[in-house]
């Protein structure tokens, strides 16, 4: 069995400009930069109650689309669940159903929670990573 109980993590997108792009998301839709990777040319943008909602992945220059594959548009998409355990029991499945993995199961640099990531049919990437914030009530008056 895969994973029980997820919620929607978080979105990466491909973009042409990185400063340009955050910019966007910082003056438009509000958003906090709370990390950055410079080696792989990434920032991370938050509302507020988590690491990142969105994070922007910075294309190398020429980078072109074709024929609806590669680049720009979606990196990949999170699933998040609420251990590192039901991580990590996902990579003897993926193996057994020959889906490829990408990377994991790992410690991601930025975010420091356990994650997996694969390819489903069609090439798109999935993120599967620990957050258990996600899964914890609020108390009322303190957020949604």
């Amino acid at each position: 069995m895969g994973v029980k109980q997820g919620v929607l993590g978080h979105v990466v997108l491909n973009v042409r400009d990185l400063e340009k792009s955050e910019s966007f998301y910082r003056n438009i839709l509000g958003m906090a930069v709370s990390g950055r990777n410079l080696r792989t040319r990434m920032s991370f943008l938050s509302f507020g109650s988590e690491h990142h909602d969105v994070a922007l992945m910075e294309l190398p220059k020429g980078a072109k689309r074709i024929a609806g594959k590669g680049l720009p548009g979606m990196h990949h998409f999170c699933v998040y669940v609420r251990t590192n355990k039901e991580v990590d029991e996902l990579y003897p499945l993926l193996k057994r159903r020959r889906i490829p993995i990408v990377s994991g199961p790992e410690i991601l640099e930025v975010a420091r929670n356990r994650s997996i990531s694969f390819l489903d049919p069609d090439g798109n990437r999935v993120e599967v990573a620990s957050n258990r914030n996600k899964f914890e009530r609020k108390a009322p008056g303190r957020g949604k």
